[in-house]
């Protein structure tokens, strides 16, 4: 089956960013000298991959392997000169049990829901596909009493937005800055109507209808949205304290780090953005 990314993904990832990525993994070597060398795949993503940075910004990275018992996935830090990095490392499996078994509540996958780039591009559909089948099957939950079941490609897109923020609702202060940024957004927006939508297609959780648009195909339903939903935050909450040494304050650092990127009217103005954009009316 042929899908949408046969189009050329231009202007998502910076590339100054690109043609410095092999400085910086070796600069980032030494710090991951232990953690296995089979199928290694560093994946960078957040606002310096997008040429979106500002003062005082650090690089977020995966790096993912295939190793076995006794490495499970962790936090650690590393520098690339004066500007700090933030590496997840966890095996290949970690991230693809954080899909459809969402194990870890999308602490994984919904990170590679933006734009991301990798020092292995013949993987990347791989980790596309972990999150279509993390937000797909919510992504549905997001049209359930609506009057038609046809979908554009945008809406498509809104409703993956929309399924994250009811997971995460704070999630809206990070998407407030893409929306402030109308320019950013495009970007964004474009790079995601190709990876994420293409990922939903191979994965199985869309079909086309005609004249470029879509259905939701229904597979893997969510029995209790209301439990699965429950769960997601509480399995995200506690491997997002485990991360950081533990500290039952993470939570309010994290709601304090999303609201410093957005007031609470332009988080409100988001979410009706995208449900414009879900209910066929919003511009991008």
């Amino acid at each position: 089956m042929a899908g949408l990314l046969s189009e050329p993904m231009e202007g998502a990832i910076h590339q100054g960013f690109v043609d410095r990525m092999p400085d910086l993994i070796a600069a980032l070597s030494p710090t991951v000298v232990d953690v296995p060398q089979a199928r290694r795949q560093w994946v960078f993503y957040g606002s310096m991959p997008l040429g979106a940075s500002r003062d005082g910004s650090d690089v977020d990275a995966l790096l993912l392997h295939d190793g076995g018992s006794g490495h499970e996935p962790h936090r650690r830090s590393g520098s690339w000169g004066s500007t700090p990095v933030t590496i997840y490392v966890l095996p290949h499996r970690d991230l693809e049990d954080d899909g459809l078994p969402r194990r870890f509540g999308g602490y994984f996958t919904l990170k590679l829901f933006s734009p991301f780039v990798t020092d292995r591009p013949e993987l990347d559909r791989a980790l596309a596909e972990s999150t279509a089948r993390f937000l797909g099957p919510l992504s549905g939950l997001i049209t359930v009493g609506k009057p038609h079941a046809i979908w554009s490609v945008d809406e498509l897109l809104a409703h993956a937005y929309l399924a994250f923020l009811d997971l995460y609702p704070d999630f809206a202060g990070y998407v407030a800055r893409l929306v402030r940024d109308r320019a950013l957004l495009a970007r964004v927006w474009g790079h995601q109507r190709r990876v994420h939508v293409d990922a939903l297609l191979t994965t199985g959780y869309i079909a086309p209808v005609d004249n470029g648009l879509w259905t939701y195909t229904g597979i893997t339903p969510v029995a209790d949205p209301d439990r699965e939903r429950a769960r997601c935050a509480a399995r995200f909450w506690a491997f997002g304290a485990v991360c950081h040494s533990a500290d039952p304050g993470f939570p309010d650092r994290y709601f304090g780090k999303t609201d410093s990127h957005a007031s609470a009217q332009e988080q409100a103005a988001t979410r009706a953005f995208l449900r414009s954009v879900a209910d066929g009316g919003g511009a991008i």
